[in-house]
C-alpha cells in the first residue's frame, strides 16, 4: 500500500460513556496499526523504502515496526548557501545546515546536536549527529537512514532565520518498535536507548487528582489541551535549552518562565471538578511530558539553576511517577538522590554560614545582592544560581529573577501539595517553605490584587493552600538546614 496516515487526535469522551469510548479508542488504535510507506505529522513526513506497520501512541505520536529504512524526510535537511540572521541585517554564507534529525539523543547542560548548524550560534552542531544527512550527504533511496527497533527519531524544521532563540519551529517524534505496542500505550522517552517503558492509559491512577470547585480565572480545558499536544523537547538542560524549544511545540517564547506558567495552569486544572473523562486528554499529554522529562533525567539531564530558564520540569515528572506508581520515575524526583532540578537547587534554608557571606557586586548594571544578616537565619530562601554560584544570592526581595521564578512556580508547588504523595516523593522541604514565604511576602508588599501571579494561580492558592500539609506561613524561626 502507498498512503500517508493522517494525524489522529486522542478522543475526548464524555463521562457517561467513558468505558464504551475507552473500548472504542482501543479499537481505533488497533485499526490504525496498518501498513504505510510514509507517515506525516506536524509538517514533517517520513518515507519508508517499503510498507511498514505503523500506529499511534496515546498522545498521537507515531510508531513504526522496524528495522525500518527511511529514504526521505521532508522538509529535507539541506545545506543552504545563505541564510538571513534574526536581526535581518546579516546573511550567513557559510553553508548553513537546516531541518536536522537526531536518534536517541543524550540530555544534559552541555550536549551537542544535529538539528541546525546555527542553533546556539553553531558551537554545538555536529554533522555526525544529524541523522537526516547520513554520512553528511542528502538523504535518498541511495543514501538511506536505517533504524533498528529501539530507536527514537526526532525530526525538526528550522526557523528561516539563523541564530534565533528558539531556533526551530517544529519537531515530531517517530519511534521504531520491534512489534506493535498495546493500544493506548504511552510513548517511551525519545532520549537514550532504553525504550522499555511500557504503560497504557488503563494504568493511569486518576485517584491522585482532586475534584475541587473552580475559581475565578480558571481557563477551559479546551484552551489548555493544545499546549502539550506536540512533544516538548528536553535535551539541552542549560539556559541554552531555550534554543531547542520549537515555537509551534512549546510556544513562541520557549523561555522557562513561560513554559512553567503554561504547565502550571494545566497542572492546577487537573485538580478541578471535571470528570475523569473530561480530564483524560490533558492528563495523558501531561503525563507523556513527564515521561519525557524522566527520559532526560535518566540520560544526563540536569536542569541547572540559572535565573528563569529551567524551572517547572519536575512537577509533571512527579505527576507521571505517581500516576503509574513508578519507582524509577519517583527515584528521579527524590532530591536526596537526584538533585537535578532548578527549583530545588535554587532554594535552601539560611544558616549562620550565610551571614555576611561575600556576594558579587553588580550594582553598576542594576542587579543588587544584599548580604544576609543574623535575622535571616532560618528563613527559606531563593537564589538565582544558588547551587552553582552562591555569590549571586541576595536577601533583597527585588533580587534579579526572583519574580520570574516565584510567580510561575506558585502553581507547581500548589499542585505538588494537592497531589497525593507528591511532596513525600519530592523530598526538598526548603522549596515548599519558600513558596509559602514568597506568596505571603508578595501579598504583604503589593496586596492580593497586586501580587505578581496569574490570577487563576493566585486564586487557587488562596482557596486551596490550606487543604495541603505543612504550614500556611513560612516559619521565621525554622532551624533546619538543607
Amino acid at each position: 500500500m502507498n498512503f500517508t496516515i493522517p494525524t489522529m487526535r486522542p478522543i475526548r469522551p464524555s463521562g457517561s460513556c467513558w468505558a464504551g469510548l475507552m473500548w472504542l479508542a482501543g479499537a481505533l488504535a488497533a485499526v490504525a496499526a496498518q501498513a504505510a510507506t510514509s507517515v506525516s505529522q506536524y509538517g514533517i513526513t517520513w518515507t519508508f523504502s517499503a510498507d511498514r506497520q505503523v500506529g499511534q501512541y496515546a498522545n498521537g505520536d507515531y510508531w513504526v515496526v522496524g528495522p525500518v529504512t527511511i529514504t526521505s524526510i521532508t522538509p529535507a535537511s539541506t545545506v543552504v548557501a545563505s541564510r538571513a540572521s534574526n536581526s535581518g541585517g546579516t546573511t550567513f554564507v557559510n553553508d548553513s545546515v537546516i531541518n536536522g534529525s537526531m536518534v536517541n539523543p543524550a540530555a544534559g547542560p552541555a550536549v551537542n546536536q544535529g538539528f541546525d548548524s546555527h542553533l546556539d550560534g553553531g558551537a554545538t552542531y555536529r554533522a555526525n549527529l544529524n541523522a537526516a544527512r547520513p554520512g553528511g550527504n542528502d538523504l535518498s533511496a541511495a543514501n538511506p537512514l536505517v533504524l533498528a527497533a529501539g530507536s527514537s527519531l526526532i525530526s525538526t524544521i528550522s526557523h528561516p532565520q539563523a541564530t534565533r532563540r528558539p531556533a526551530l519551529t517544529d519537531a515530531a517524534v517517530l519511534t521504531v518498535v520491534a512489534s506493535p505496542p498495546p493500544a493506548n500505550s504511552f510513548r517511551p522517552p525519545y532520549q537514550g536507548t532504553d525504550k522499555s517503558f511500557s504503560k497504557t492509559t488503563a494504568d493511569l491512577n486518576y485517584g491522585i487528582l482532586l475534584s475541587l470547585p473552580t475559581v475565578t480565572g480558571a481557563p477551559t480545558l479546551s484552551s489548555l489541551e493544545p499546549i502539550l499536544e506536540r512533544p516538548w523537547i528536553e535535551i539541552n538542560t542549560s539556559h541554552q535549552g531555550w534554543f531547542y524549544h520549537p515555537t509551534n511545540n512549546q510556544g513562541t517564547s520557549g523561555y522557562g518562565r513561560d513554559l512553567a506558567y503554561n504547565t502550571g495552569s494545566i497542572l492546577l486544572s487537573l485538580h478541578l471538578n471535571y470528570t475523569n473523562a473530561q480530564k483524560a486528554t490533558l492528563f495523558i499529554r501531561t503525563v507523556q511530558y513527564g515521561i519525557d522529562v524522566f527520559g532526560a533525567a535518566s540520560n544526563g539531564g540536569v536542569w541547572e539553576a540559572n535565573g528563569g530558564h529551567n524551572h517547572g520540569r519536575k512537577t509533571p515528572m512527579v505527576l507521571a511517577g505517581l500516576a503509574f506508581n513508578d519507582a524509577a520515575i519517583l527515584a528521579k524526583a527524590d532530591a536526596t538522590q537526584a538533585f537535578i532540578f532548578q527549583e530545588d537547587q535554587q532554594t535552601w534554608i539560611v544558616t549562620n554560614a550565610d551571614v555576611g557571606r561575600v556576594l558579587i557586586d553588580e550594582t553598576a548594571i542594576g542587579r543588587i545582592h544584599e548580604p544576609y544578616i543574623l535575622a535571616d537565619v532560618g528563613l527559606p530562601e531563593w537564589g538565582e544560581k544558588h547551587f552553582g554560584a552562591p555569590e549571586r544570592d541576595g536577601r533583597n526581595w527585588d533580587a534579579f529573577y526572583r519574580d520570574q521564578v516565584g510567580a510561575p512556580m506558585l502553581a507547581h508547588i500548589l499542585t505538588a501539595l494537592l497531589t497525593r504523595g507528591s511532596k513525600a516523593a519530592w523530598k526538598w522541604d526548603p522549596l515548599f517553605l519558600y513558596m509559602d514565604r514568597h506568596y505571603n511576602t508578595e501579598v504583604s508588599l503589593y496586596g492580593f490584587s497586586g501580587a505578581r501571579y496569574i490570577n487563576f494561580h493566585k486564586n487557587m492558592w488562596a482557596a486551596y493552600r490550606s487543604l495541603a500539609d505543612g504550614p500556611v506561613n513560612a516559619p521565621s524561626n525554622l532551624r533546619t538546614a538543607p
